[in-house]
């Protein structure tokens, strides 16, 4: 029914499967999923990518989540705008530009707001998904999950369900660019100074620099993800002159 992941690509590889079993009426509307350590066990993953992709079902309209019960199929699983949007970026090439730019309106009032409203447990949850990437990274890995679960982390610190649906669904759709902009060491550096300016001015409770500094972490990670795509194209078309010479 259920096998073990052996591609790079964890957490969809997870969400993937679990949109294979509920097409092919294995799991059903109503039915409780198993618990996250049973997730794990059995699909031979971390539970941090459990969980990325618990936020993935849950935003997709295809879970539902129930406090102190568990996590349930849901009766009438709704269209999500994030498979549309994820389409979009794949066929059109100006709409990952244009998905940075709604990013620059939305995420550093969203940085904002969880300055003002973020409690205790928020900040401690920040610092904490904040040294996994560094320990990440410090592996020679690129601390990609571990850089979504911040995203989301602020989207929580707002107390605003809205919002964090709309932060993880953003997530949810970047997860390859946010992998091409996590390409190189100082990159990857990078990120993390900036996560720590965010996640400091949230701890201060400073709306102002959170805002400034979450919109200089994402005109950062755009610079560095539409630089990437632009090499990228280039190279195939010296490939593709090579093949015609050839």
């Amino acid at each position: 029914m259920l096998h073990a992941i052996k591609k790079t690509r964890i957490h969809e590889e997870v969400v993937s499967q679990v949109h294979a079993l509920i097409k092919e009426g294995r799991i059903k509307a109503g039915d409780q999923l198993p618990s996250e350590r049973e997730l794990a066990e059995t699909f031979k993953v971390s539970r941090t990518s459990v969980r990325e992709a618990l936020r993935a079902l849950e935003t997709q309209g295809l879970i539902i989540s129930r406090t102190g019960m568990g996590n349930f199929i849901a009766d009438l699983p709704v269209e999500s705008l994030v498979a549309p949007l994820a389409k979009l970026l794949i066929e059109e090439k100006t709409a990952l530009a244009d998905i940075f730019e709604m990013r620059k309106l939305i995420e550093p009032h969203i940085a904002a707001l969880a300055a003002e409203r973020a409690t205790k447990k928020d900040i401690e949850r920040l610092k904490r998904i904040l040294e996994e990437q560094s320990e990440a990274v410090k592996r020679g890995e690129t601390g990609v999950e571990a850089d979504a679960q911040l995203h989301f982390a602020i989207g929580q610190a707002t107390q605003n369900h809205a919002l964090e649906k709309l932060v993880s669904g953003l997530m949810e759709m970047l997860s390859r660019s946010r992998e091409e902009s996590l390409q190189t060491a100082d990159r990857r550096n990078a990120s993390i100074d900036f996560h720590r300016e965010i996640v400091a001015a949230i701890e201060k409770h400073d709306k102002k620099k959170s805002r400034e500094a979450m919109q200089r972490h994402i005109e950062q990670v755009e610079a560095n993800v539409l630089s990437f795509n632009h090499s990228q194209r280039n190279y195939s078309k010296e490939v593709l002159k090579e093949r015609r010479i050839s």
